[in-house]
């Protein structure tokens, strides 16, 4: 089971900006990848408040560096299905919870794995309210421009093009918090699995002398990956199978009120002060609880 989905093997480099992306806002925070799923589940992966984040129209990065090495991910505009504002709570000590920005995706198996943000720039609700709201316009922005290449019908579309103008986030301290339904999101694929290097082969014991000849065992295998017939052809079908599938659910009527009951459950995960496992909802006593980036929980 694949316990992380936005975070790139430690040492990564991500490259520069695609030609023409523009960036939209930069500054530093926490992020963390949560499974909203699991209502009681401790962060897959965090990374602090001095965290570099940078938010184009296309895609959101984060890169934290240390002596070391440098931890680094991003998570494009086509997968996020639900973008909330949490307000902190006017608490303080252990039943004190920060401001979040929740950026929720559709994950393979019925998962939902989401990016969190909060502390550092983000200090205050209104700080959480603008980002959110440069947010929400740039992924609304990005899927009517790319309508096509998506495949998000006509009304979809139309839907998306007011996101562009609003209604922007407005919250307060101790308050409900908002979630913004994003339609046209794609379904986050799975990681790539960690390869392995096949176990090591000893040569075997000499044969029994014999007039066929006989030949030694290869000590290791190749670590080269290696194309296959057809590969590309599957790859090609399963595209269009999950295109087709994203097609039906939004013929359906429902979708609506699907969509606004899913971000009424994602909502009720994070929206109280302790979850039902019992661990408080502060992402800053996550952040400080040793998790190590990558790890599952």
């Amino acid at each position: 089971m694949f316990h992380q989905h936005f975070l790139s093997a430690a040492g990564t480099d991500l490259g520069p900006l695609d030609s023409g992306e523009r960036v939209l806002w930069q500054g530093h925070c926490a992020v963390a990848e949560y499974a909203f799923d699991e209502a009681s589940s401790l962060p897959r992966w965090t990374l602090p408040e001095e965290t570099d984040v940078l938010v184009t129209d296309r895609r959101v990065r984060y890169t934290h560096p240390t002596e070391s090495t440098v931890s680094s991910g991003e998570l494009f505009w086509l997968w996020p299905q639900h973008l909330r504002v949490q307000p902190g709570n006017r608490e303080v000590g252990r039943n004190a919870t920060v401001t979040q920005i929740q950026l929720v995706c559709n994950g393979p198996d019925g998962s939902f794995p989401a990016l969190v943000f909060a502390g550092g720039t983000l200090a205050s609700v209104g700080d959480a309210d603008r980002l959110a709201n440069v947010m929400r316009q740039a992924i609304a922005r990005f899927r009517v421009e790319n309508a096509n290449e998506l495949g998000v019908p006509a009304q979809q579309a139309r839907m998306l093009s007011r996101l562009v103008i609003g209604p922007e986030f407005s919250n307060y301290q101790g308050g409900e918090g908002q979630t913004v339904t994003l339609l046209g999101s794609v379904q986050v694929p799975a990681p790539e699995p960690a390869y392995q290097e096949p176990a090591q082969f000893e040569e075997p014991d000499p044969a029994p002398v014999s007039s066929a000849p006989v030949s030694a065992t290869p000590v290791s295998a190749s670590r080269a990956y290696f194309d296959r017939p057809g590969l590309d052809a599957d790859a090609q079908r399963a595209h269009e199978a999950l295109r087709a599938e994203q097609d039906s659910r939004y013929a359906e009527p429902d979708l609506a009120s699907r969509a606004a009951s899913l971000a009424a459950r994602i909502a009720g995960l994070v929206s109280t002060d302790e979850t039902p496992g019992g661990h408080p909802n502060n992402l800053s006593a996550y952040l400080n609880a040793d998790v190590d980036p990558g790890t599952a929980r």
